[in-house]
């Protein structure tokens, strides 16, 4: 497995956590919110808050970075 398809899987599974936090809070706090608004909803704060993929060179190869909202450094792979 290359470096592009572990950082993918990483995101990939923070997005889909992030968005099942949100989505639980959605149902439980309103529930007379329609289904379709929840999944809106819940998608673009999601979005907004999954982890950033950026691909960069270097002198040694390229590097890849994931930079998160919630973490000061970001994940270099």
């Amino acid at each position: 497995m290359n470096k592009k398809t572990k950082v993918k899987i990483i995101w990939y599974l923070s997005f889909f956590a992030i968005y099942l936090m949100i989505w639980a809070i959605l149902h439980f706090s309103f529930e007379n919110l329609d289904n379709v608004y929840k999944v809106v909803i819940s998608s673009v704060i999601s979005a907004l808050l999954s982890p950033r993929i950026k691909e960069f060179e270097t002198q040694s190869g390229k590097q890849i970075q994931l930079k998160w909202v919630f973490m000061k450094k970001a994940i270099t792979i």
